[in-house]
């Protein structure tokens, strides 16, 4: 029945040429149903357009080593998803296994017939998808060229052998999702590059002994074209034919067509499967100044995935200028834009990124998957600060990046408006003063009618002191493992805007999916000089005041002029490690790391409830052990990662305005006020 639902919600978000489409795709379906797709008699040769890989002699000591370290890991099989969750794997993997859940859910089944959506409780498919989205292999294709490392070329060869005798074309859970169908064209591209090259580098004898041996040779040069022809008819085909379309596109139809257009100038002759490299080239072009704003922000109102889709756009325009074509001057200053936009509005130490994230990324091609954030940042403010995307890639298009705090203007894109700094077409806000940096939320709900990657986080204010989180953003748990969560965490309720009792705004009906959207907050200040800055969104309005005296900032919420007097709360959600004290009453002490601030309720807020740790020394539960039982309460807990959930103190404050306007005032200050 809550399958029914959903699907009744989503076919009202659709359009009617929507519709058209997914009434073709059902058409598409039944034909393709009992398709098959043997192993093409066809060779494929590769032209060395892209990847273009710089020689092995001039990777940086640091890589070497990391690469060195990272064989031993997986061979062994001790693996890292999402940046943070280590498992165990088995040799081969078993490739429609979720490890951290300990679920086994291989089927052979059509896929066409199969709904990710709902997996058994606890496993999630993310987790399955990762698996074949080939990072591991793709690192040991990476040592075997660098290192010239053959059990790592061997290995990684066997492994995709095994993927194939197991996961044959439109069967089972891998071959669910067109993204990832495409995510595997860009990752085998790469793979087929590097083990080409370290096949040169085994003709020539060069590295280790043994490297030059006739068997190896044979076994790189045989087992890749085999590979070539299993994997790249299906692939190209299925890629092409159920590419994302309508307010499913998202970041997915940009890695399909990413997948595509890599594979197509990679092996010209997979382009009968698809289409020809001219269309896909105009489709993505289109699609970048839609993904993107103006500003640089991306639509999807997901501050992760704005790395992940800009990955995908960066790698396809490489592809693309190495294939001699040329990227149109709006697009290239699209992607720039993109870039610094992640520069400026990322934390520098502590992330807590708005909006959806699962912690993405496309190819492996930084040091250590734990700091691949950090990494791509100052590869965006100098390429020569990130040896590993520095040798992989080459110079970042933003060049040099320098801080624009000190000078006239403002970071490129925005506007300036009472010391904040506005991306006006994203809807985001942040500032800087002393130690202190804000982040303030000020967007619509997410892209497309069903804003699939979108929190109601309008008003929230993210804030961090000296570098350190204070109040965050609460995250996301995991998409499919608990539903009951993840509704929690992407509420209105679970940020700190001023959220109405009872929340009349959007609801989210099901997976990616919400009842309706809402446009972004309206922000206005009196002058150049004001000392604050206010917006009103969804019947409420939020003022941000900077205190000098103090070294704070005044937060003062109130429900919009004609709305009545509105019961609301707010929802302070501090970071996990926080440790909240009780000065007196209306007045608590902050503490993180050796980070320490005071803060003061107003006394006319109705109720003061504070949330605490059981003990100062409690270990939070983690999707993969400790799924959160049907009974136990959703405020306090957030996401610090993908998969990852934690417990940490918070500040509910309730208010009852029994006439309007009424203003109630949340206050933050490095030092305790003058008595």
């Amino acid at each position: 029945m809550a399958s029914l639902t959903w699907f009744w919600h989503r076919l009202r978000a659709m359009s009617v040429s929507e519709m058209a489409r997914h009434v073709r795709r059902r058409i598409r379906i039944a034909s393709d149903r009992h398709r098959t797709f043997p192993a093409s008699a066809q060779p494929f040769a590769p032209v060395a357009a892209f990847p273009t890989l710089p020689a092995p002699q001039l990777a940086p000591a640091l890589l070497r080593d990391v690469l060195g370290q990272d064989v031993k890991q997986v061979l062994s099989g001790h693996w890292v998803a999402f940046g943070h969750l280590e498992f165990k794997v088995d040799d081969p993997p078993h490739w429609q296994r979720d490890y951290v859940a300990g679920m086994d859910l291989a089927t052979d089944r059509c896929a066409f017939d199969l709904d990710h959506r709902e997996l058994p409780a606890g496993a999630d498919i993310k987790l399955i998808w990762e698996l074949s989205r080939w990072n591991q292999p793709v690192r040991l294709a990476m040592a075997a060229y660098v290192l010239n490392h053959t059990v790592a070329a061997r290995t990684c060869l066997r492994w995709l052998e095994d993927w194939v005798r197991h996961n044959p074309p439109y069967r089972g859970w891998n071959w669910t999702s067109a993204l990832e169908v495409g995510m595997r064209l860009i990752q085998f591209a790469w793979i087929d590059a590097l083990l080409s090259g370290a096949e040169k580098r085994a003709e020539l004898g060069a590295g280790e002994p043994g490297a030059n041996d006739p068997q190896t040779v044979r076994s790189i040069t045989g087992s890749l074209q085999l590979l070539r022809n299993a994997l790249l008819p299906a692939h190209v085909w299925y890629a092409w034919r159920y590419r994302s379309f309508g307010s499913s596109a998202n970041n997915h139809l940009l890695g399909e067509l990413a997948g595509l257009i890599v594979a197509v100038i990679r092996w010209p002759e997979v382009e009968r499967w698809g289409v020809a490299l001219p269309r896909l080239q105009a489709m993505w072009e289109l699609e970048v100044e839609r993904q993107f704003a103006p500003d640089g922000g991306n639509r999807e109102q997901a501050l992760s995935y704005q790395l992940y889709a800009w990955e995908l756009c960066w790698q396809t325009r490489l592809a693309l200028v190495a294939a001699g074509r040329t990227i149109p001057a709006s697009v290239e200053q699209r992607l720039e834009a993109a870039l610094r936009f992640l520069w400026e509005v990322r934390a520098r130490r502590e992330l807590w990124d708005y909006g959806d994230s699962d912690d993405a990324f496309v190819t492996p091609v930084f040091l250590n998957e734990r700091s691949r954030a950090n990494e791509w940042r100052d590869w965006a403010a100098d390429y020569k600060l990130s040896p590993a995307l520095e040798y992989w890639l080459g110079k970042s298009p933003t060049g040099h990046i320098r801080p624009y705090l000190g000078t006239r203007s403002g970071p490129t894109g925005t506007v300036e408006c009472a010391g904040w700094w506005i991306y006006p077409q994203t809807g985001i806000g942040f500032r800087e003063s002393g130690y202190w940096r804000l982040r303030w939320d000020l967007s619509p709900l997410g892209y497309h009618r069903i804003a699939a990657h979108g929190h109601v986080d309008i008003l929230h204010l993210s804030l961090w002191f000296h570098g350190v989180a204070l109040v965050i953003d609460p995250g996301t748990g995991a998409y499919y493992a608990d539903p009951r969560l993840r509704a929690w965490l992407a509420s209105r309720g679970a940020h700190n805007g001023p959220c109405p009792e009872p929340d009349d705004g959007p609801q989210r009906l099901g997976h990616f999916l919400w009842s309706k959207r809402h446009g972004p907050a309206k922000w206005s200040s009196p002058g150049p000089n004001a000392t604050y800055l206010e917006a009103a969104g969804l019947g409420f309005i939020r003022r941000i005041v900077r205190l000098e005296k103090g070294d704070g900032w005044q937060v003062e919420d109130r429900a919009a002029s004609g709305t009545g007097a509105r019961e609301f709360s707010v929802h302070w959600q501090f970071a996990p490690g926080c440790r909240v004290k009780c000065l007196a009453p209306h007045k608590y002490s902050l503490h993180h790391a050796d980070v320490s601030v005071v803060i003061v309720v107003s006394d006319n807020w109705n109720s003061v409830e504070l949330g605490e740790l059981t003990s100062p020394d409690e270990r939070p539960p983690s999707f993969s052990k400790v799924p959160v039982p049907p009974g136990e309460p959703l405020r306090g807990l957030v996401s610090p990662a993908f998969r990852q959930i934690a417990r940490a103190p918070y500040l509910r404050l309730s208010a009852r305005p029994a006439v309007e306007p009424c203003v109630f005032s949340t206050t933050f200050l490095a030092s305790p006020p003058a008595a």
